[in-house]
């Protein structure tokens, strides 16, 4: 098969994941050599402990298509996304975890239903792996962003999105929250009539570790993201 002509800017932001980095990110830049012609990898070290930051610059040194930014302290997901936004150089961006929920080998097809398309809203389509309290917060998010906000033919905001890397300085938000930065770039998006569109994808349960989502103080700045967002505009 031959690789996509179109290139692909990847988000990674990474917080004390140490034990696994090395092994997942070659094999992420393996699928992306085998995919694409051109890309990059934005990897955040979001002010980890453990040594991720060290193994991050020691991936990069050996391979330019690898950029690392590093936050000096831990300043969670929505911020340190936002870092990879402001520096994406592709004509199209992507962000993921680091444990790839969305597998990086369904990147290629994705770019293929860009044609007209500026975000496309990427919905899973099971939660699978979830624990008892992710899945209660998650329920409860979705349900408080359809009372505040009515966005239809978008059932799954939290999960990721592929963006022409060019809209992205018009949509950039307010928010700094990790439950509410990109669910509030899709409503800009949406508002300023760009076209917005929400596609299935597979959800990739974590297979080992624990992610950090869900920490009350998580929940309280993104519920307060919510409000202000909404009082404001």
């Amino acid at each position: 098969m031959k690789k996509c002509t179109e290139s692909i800017s990847l988000i990674v932001p990474v917080y004390n994941e140490g034990e696994m980095l090395e092994g997942v990110i070659k094999g992420c830049i393996e699928t992306l050599k085998k995919d694409f012609k051109d890309f990059e990898l934005i990897l955040i070290d979001d002010g980890s402990t453990d040594g991720t930051g060290w193994l991050m610059d020691k991936i990069a040194a050996g391979d330019k298509r690898v950029l690392v930014l590093h936050n000096l302290v831990n300043m969670n997901v929505g911020i340190s996304v936002q870092r990879g936004f402001a520096v994406a150089e592709k004509k199209y961006v992507v962000h993921n975890a680091v444990d790839f929920p969305l597998a990086v080998g369904d990147i290629r097809a994705l770019i293929e239903k860009m044609d007209g398309v500026d975000v496309l809203v990427l919905e899973r389509t099971s939660y699978a792996g979830y624990s008892a309290w992710r899945w209660i917060t998650s329920k409860a998010n979705r349900l408080l962003m359809r009372i505040l906000y009515q966005v239809d033919g978008i059932r799954d905001m939290n999960f990721t999105q592929l963006y022409r890397r060019e809209i992205l300085p018009s949509i950039m938000p307010l928010s700094k929250s990790p439950s509410f930065t990109t669910p509030e770039m899709i409503i800009r998006a949406i508002r300023s009539g760009l076209k917005v569109k929400g596609e299935p994808v597979r959800y990739i349960p974590r297979s080992s570790g624990k992610g950090a989502f869900g920490r009350p103080h998580d929940i309280l700045w993104s519920f307060y993201d919510m409000l202000r967002f909404r009082i404001r505009f």
